[in-house]
C-alpha cells in the first residue's frame, strides 16, 4: 500500500473528511488530495505532526515507499572495512577538541613506560625519584579535572606535567622539569585559544526553541484528560498539552512555555509561570 492510500485510511480512521484534515494541518484541501493520491508528500513537520497526533508512524507510513534490500546478498557480503579504515573513520568523525583529547592520552601512554619504571624505584628507596610521584598524580589530577569540565580548562596542564615527567624519568634536575612544564602548558594553551574561543561561542537557537516563551493560537481545545490540543505558532500547528492541567478553549491564547519532542506545553498567556 502506497503512502497516499495509507494517509487516507489515518484520516478516514480519524473520522476527518479532506476539508478537516486540511484544517487540522493549516494546508489547504488541495494539498491533501495530492498526497493522498500520491503526487507528492507533506513536509517533515507536517508528518511529525500527523504520527503525534493520529497515533501512528513514519514506519508505518512510507512501509512500501522504500526499495526491497536483497537480504540474502547482504548476509554473504563480505565487509569491506579495514581496521586501518575504521581507526580512520572514528579519528575523522573526532572533533577538534577530542582530537586534542586523544592525543594527549596517547602521549600519556607513551610516557608511562619510563614512568612506571621510575616509580618502582622510588617504591625501592629512590626519594631522588619522588618527582615522578608528583608529575604523574598531577597529570591524572588535571586530567579528571578536564574531564569534570569539558572545557578547556586544563587540557594544556596535563600536556604540561607530561612533558616535566619526561625530564624526572631521565633524572633531569629540578629546575628542568618547572621550565618544561611552564613552557609546554604556554604553549598548548595559546594553541588551543582559537578552538576555546569557537567552544564558547552563543548557541544560535533552532527555529523550534523560538517558540518557547511566545503566544499561540489553540486551534483545537487543550484538554490533557482527553489528550487533545494543537496551538497555531510560526507558521505551524503544533500538537499542544497544558502545562498545569488547565483546559484552553479553542481560539484562545496560550503561552508556549517548554517542549518535548514535537508537542508543545502551554499555559493560559495572561497565567504567570510559577
Amino acid at each position: 500500500m502506497a503512502f497516499g492510500e495509507r494517509l487516507q485510511e489515518v484520516r478516514k480512521r480519524a473520522g476527518l473528511t479532506q476539508e478537516e484534515f486540511a484544517e487540522q494541518l493549516q494546508v489547504s484541501r488541495q494539498a491533501v488530495s495530492k498526497w493522498e493520491s500520491g503526487r507528492g508528500y507533506p513536509e517533515l513537520e507536517k508528518l511529525l505532526y500527523i504520527c503525534s497526533r493520529w497515533d501512528t508512524t513514519m514506519d508505518a507510513l512510507f512501509a512500501d515507499e522504500l526499495p526491497r534490500r536483497d537480504t540474502q546478498a547482504e548476509e554473504h557480503a563480505l565487509p569491506n572495512t579495514t581496521l586501518g579504515s575504521a581507526v580512520g573513520n572514528f579519528l575523522t568523525n573526532l572533533s577538534p577538541y577530542n582530537k586534542l583529547i586523544v592525543g594527549v592520552l596517547l602521549a600519556v601512554i607513551v610516557l608511562l613506560g619510563p614512568a612506571c619504571v621510575s616509580f618502582l624505584r622510588v617504591l625501592k628507596g629512590g626519594a631522588d625519584n619522588m618527582m615522578t610521584v608528583i608529575w604523574i598524580s598531577a597529570i591524572v589530577v588535571f586530567g579528571i579535572a578536564e574531564a569534570a569540565t569539558a572545557g578547556l580548562v586544563s587540557i594544556w596542564f596535563v600536556g604540561g606535567s607530561a612533558a616535566a615527567l619526561v625530564a624526572a624519568a631521565f633524572d633531569g634536575p629540578l629546575w628542568l622539569q618547572c621550565v618544561l612544564f611552564l613552557l609546554v602548558s604556554a604553549a598548548l594553551l595559546v594553541a588551543t585559544r582559537p578552538l576555546a574561543r569557537r567552544m564558547r561561542e552563543k548557541v544560535v537557537p533552532t527555529n523550534a526553541d523560538r517558540v518557547l516563551h511566545h503566544a499561540a493560537r489553540v486551534t483545537e481545545t487543550i484538554d490533557n484528560a482527553h489528550s487533545t490540543g494543537a496551538v497555531y505558532i510560526d507558521g505551524k500547528t503544533w500538537t499542544a498539552r497544558s502545562e498545569d492541567g488547565t483546559v484552553l478553549a479553542k481560539d484562545t491564547m496560550a503561552k508556549v512555555v517548554r517542549m518535548e519532542g514535537v508537542k508543545l506545553y502551554v499555559v493560559p498567556e495572561k497565567k504567570e509561570v510559577m
